[in-house]
């Protein structure tokens, strides 16, 4: 009885990720169609984004709780996802301005002169509906949810091709944004098809700093502020944010001597 119980448990929780990968796509094509035709600009584009990432959030959780997934969320885990976010923000900014990419002084006085209202707006949109958004929804849910549906054997198998394959829907995902931007001549085939390989390795680098800090607030925030840092957005060495985060993740795991615990069934 236990088995059949558990077979059916197994049998929707499958269905339900099949419907929620299904509506996160449909979802984020809406979304790119309505930009397109209702020409959505300003307060308008920025409500629709933000209500394109509430259903996200609602898909997340349902999923989350049909799955009965929990992540641990305590003082310990909050104080380390703000400290690591912070030292990868100020790595990156040390590193542009070594580099010499960008003119920091220029980029401070240039957000400077943004009001504050516009800057906590794109933060909140950025960082919280965004970055946390997808964090939750991809590596929160759907990674955890493949490894129970489309993988076999062992559990360190399993979480590598869990998040082999999510991080491959999570390139495909983008493909309604990035179609746009070729049709509209912003980037050419080249660019379009590099986009993909870019993504699923930026899907990896997020899958593997989930796993290995089992923080899924430091995922979020990590997230925003790669999308988002404020300044030397266009140096595209936004990612090098991600990667300070993994080695900050890696460097306590080798003081602390915590084991890594592999996605289970």
């Amino acid at each position: 009885m236990e088995n059949t119980s558990n077979h059916i448990e197994k049998k929707q929780g499958k269905a339900i990720l099949i419907i929620n990968m299904t509506l996160t796509f449909v979802m984020t094509i809406l979304f790119w169609l309505a930009i397109q035709l209702l020409h959505l600009e300003g307060l308008r584009l920025y409500f629709t984004q933000i209500g394109l990432y509430f259903l996200f959030f609602i898909l997340a959780l349902w999923g989350l709780r049909v799955e009965q997934i929990a992540f641990p969320l305590n003082p310990r885990r909050i104080l380390e996802a703000l400290i690591f976010t912070l030292v990868s923000w100020l790595f990156f900014v040390l590193a542009i301005q070594l580099l010499g990419t960008v003119q920091l002084q220029e980029e401070f006085l240039a957000l400077k002169n943004i009001p504050t209202w516009k800057i906590g707006a794109e933060i909140l949109s950025v960082w919280l509906f965004v970055g946390f958004g997808e964090e939750i929804l991809f590596r929160g849910y759907f990674l955890r949810a493949f490894s129970r549906h489309f993988t076999h054997g062992t559990a360190k198998r399993r979480t590598v091709v869990a998040a082999l394959l999510v991080s491959a829907f999570f390139s495909i995902w983008h493909f309604p944004s990035r179609i746009i931007w070729l049709i509209s001549g912003e980037i050419d085939i080249v660019l379009f098809l590099i986009s993909f390989l870019v993504l699923f390795v930026l899907g990896l680098g997020y899958a593997y700093l989930f796993i290995r800090s089992n923080n899924i607030l430091l995922a979020g925030l990590i997230h925003g502020v790669s999308d988002l840092p404020l300044v030397g957005t266009n140096t595209q060495l936004n990612s090098l944010i991600l990667f300070v985060a993994i080695g900050c993740v890696e460097i306590t795991r080798l003081i602390t001597r915590e084991k890594v615990v592999p996605l289970g069934p």
